[in-house]
């Protein structure tokens, strides 16, 4: 299937690239490459719950600092990160109107970082937070496209797993949470990227 579609996937990711100005060579260096290219609206497919289906809308606010809203459909969440040369830092995450705008530069430049959303060295065992990198080079299929060089981190909880899957150029491509019942079963909810267009 990945050779029947050589010609899409080098052109989405020329085209999705946000910052191949700033980059010589697609290499793990550049964190800026983990985040979706500037007014990019991303519909993510849910599978197991209402909610796991959403848009992202992906803001460059400057080249520190990127935006994003996500809308699920019951909430509508305004992040804001900000890109270091060994981390990606959430430095704020809440709740916001479906219309809501970005606070300004300088206000977002005086916030504090709440957590670490990635981070360097990216290979196997690399811990940052609760999450840990747990395998890199895989093959991800998506609805949008068939991606390689795969990055995933993981957190363990108790009773649950999540994972979140990394491309360079789009940043998550897709989340898994797999938790187990009381049942001995398994509670999986997926989003997985479907599109992307420019606003």
């Amino acid at each position: 299937m990945i050779g029947c579609q050589p010609q899409e996937n080098t052109t989405n990711q020329n085209d999705v690239s946000p910052t191949d100005q700033n980059a010589s060579e697609n290499n793990h260096e550049d964190l800026s490459q983990f985040f979706k290219p500037d007014k990019s609206i991303a519909k993510f497919l849910g599978d197991g719950n209402e909610f796991a289906t959403y848009t992202e809308k992906t803001t460059w606010l400057d080249k520190e600092y990127v935006g994003t809203i996500v809308d699920n459909g019951g909430v509508t969440m305004m992040n804001i990160y900000k890109i270091g040369d060994d981390k990606i830092e959430i430095i704020y995450k809440e709740p916001v109107d479906h219309d809501a705008t970005f606070p300004g530069l300088e206000e977002i430049k005086s916030m504090q970082p709440i957590e670490t959303y990635f981070a360097k060295p990216i290979q196997v065992g690399t811990t940052f937070g609760n999450w840990k990198i747990v395998d890199t080079g895989i093959s991800v299929e998506t609805p949008y496209k068939t991606f390689e060089d795969v990055i995933v981190i993981e957190e363990n909880g108790d009773n649950y797993v999540n994972r979140k899957y990394f491309a360079e150029g789009f940043g998550e491509i897709k989340t898994e949470y797999i938790m187990n019942t009381d049942q001995g079963e398994k509670y999986i909810v997926t989003s997985t990227l479907e599109s992307i267009t420019m606003d």
